[in-house]
């Protein structure tokens, strides 16, 4: 009896072991999402589009309207480049990934809470905005890895004034200059 209770534990933990294991692809896509925030914070555009497939179907309506969009990542870059530099901060945190791989294909979703901070550089007065929700994601594997062909914002709740979107997209462009002027060679 011993020795079978002794094989049964081996056993189960043999399967823990191995369902604990993580899957390469989903460990590759959850680190494509986690650096969409993280590299959309630190204005790293250029290295943030090379998450994204060549055409990008972006659809963000449920915070802003309009209609769902296809676009070039370039061009996708460009958008939020001369907005999300303009802010004194940002921070995207993603958060309770879920991915399902089938094959060269996948879908993802995580929680987002996206804090935006700005200063009014006439009065003082620190803004802020916040909005959370939920991102949905379709990617593709190529031979680069696994890009984000299809993003969803499915909006929740947000605190603070989106007035600071308008004064940061003013300010953008001079902002990401001088962040591009403090970058290091390694040529």
């Amino acid at each position: 009896m011993k020795k079978l209770l002794i094989a049964l534990t081996m056993g189960v933990l043999a399967m823990t072991t191995q369902a604990e294991k993580p899957n390469f692809d989903q460990e590759q896509i959850r680190l494509q999402l986690q650096s969409m925030g993280t590299l959309a914070d630190q204005n790293a555009f250029e290295y943030l589009g090379r998450i994204f497939s060549d055409e990008v179907l972006v659809d963000y309506t449920s915070a802003f309207g309009g209609e769902p969009a296809t676009v070039p990542r370039v061009e996708l870059m460009k958008s939020w480049a001369g907005l999300l530099p303009g802010f004194d901060l940002t921070r995207h945190d993603l958060s309770n990934m879920q991915v399902t791989v089938k094959g060269n294909s996948a879908t993802a979703t995580a929680d987002i809470t996206a804090n935006h901070y700005l200063t009014d550089l006439k009065t003082g007065e620190h803004g802020f905005w916040q909005i959370s929700g939920e991102y949905n994601y379709e990617l593709e594997k190529g031979a680069n890895g696994w890009t984000i062909k299809s993003l969803t914002l499915v909006a929740g709740s947000e605190k603070g004034s989106r007035d600071v979107l308008g004064k940061a997209g003013e300010l953008a462009k001079a902002r990401l200059d001088r962040k591009e002027s403090q970058k290091i060679s390694l040529k």
